[in-house]
């Protein structure tokens, strides 16, 4: 890569991330990090019965919810697109940078997004189930047997961004993408997971809380869940595709 197209790149994904970050609205799709998992442990009645839990529970527990976070990095990663689709900007960005360095920006940034994302989800999740648990728990929380668990909710919430933003590249509507990132996934794939594992596993979230290991019979192993996400995100991207190639900006 020489320079000039490195600088450019350099150049277009700052553009992004700066596009990104840019107002308040942001500061509300980071707090759904924190948002849904307490939103789904209520359904659970965790932390509330911890203290009468054994350590590994525990530890189950909160890694499990803390994947939810991937639910929030695929709405994420597709408002990446879906923002300036909703601002009527989208059009001009790609008429002045053209489609495939607009495309390859997003998907980069995006990536980005999804592990900022987790890292502010993982931080306010973590540090609000730390003020309402007992000393014991937040011990056994915070034990090196409990961070083992990190890479693999990490990794589900990258690549949980980058399929996000295949949806939007395909959607390109603010409230049908939000939909389909965030209502689906919590109100039909998570129950549907809960439920009936044989069949939740071979959809996107069923994937990532393999990748993440959830403590849940039925799941794919993470190697096959991961292998499962790229299938996901290949498919997702092949549509992506299709619809641009054949969409006048």
């Amino acid at each position: 890569m020489n320079v000039d197209a490195r600088d450019a790149m350099v150049g277009g994904l700052r553009s992004e991330l700066l596009r990104y970050f840019s107002g308040y609205s942001m500061l509300g799709v980071l707090a759904f990090g924190a948002l849904v998992p307490w939103f789904v442990a209520n359904f659970l009645g965790w932390p509330d019965n911890s203290g009468a839990l054994s350590a590994e529970y525990n530890i189950q527990a909160f890694w499990a919810l803390a994947t939810t976070i991937a639910v929030v990095s695929n709405f994420a990663g597709s408002y990446v697109v879906s923002r300036e689709s909703y601002y009527g900007t989208l059009r001009r960005t790609v008429v002045m940078s053209g489609l495939k360095q607009v495309v390859l920006h997003k998907y980069m940034a995006a990536f980005i997004v999804g592990l900022v994302t987790f890292g502010a989800g993982i931080a306010l999740w973590g540090g609000t189930v730390a003020f309402v648990v007992s000393p014991e728990v937040r011990t056994e929380l915070l034990s090196p047997e409990s961070w083992q668990a990190l890479p693999g909710v990490l990794l589900a919430s990258a690549v949980g961004a980058l399929w996000g933003c295949s949806l939007g590249w395909m959607i390109q509507h603010y409230y049908a993408t939000t939909i389909l990132t965030m209502l689906i996934p919590l109100a039909v794939e998570l129950p549907l997971l809960a439920n009936a594992p044989d069949l939740g596993r071979w959809l996107p979230s069923g994937a990532f809380a393999g990748i993440a290991s959830l403590p849940m019979e039925g799941l794919l192993d993470p190697l096959p869940a991961f292998l499962m996400s790229l299938g996901w995100l290949a498919v997702a991207g092949a549509g992506a595709r299709w619809i641009l190639i054949r969409k006048e900006f």
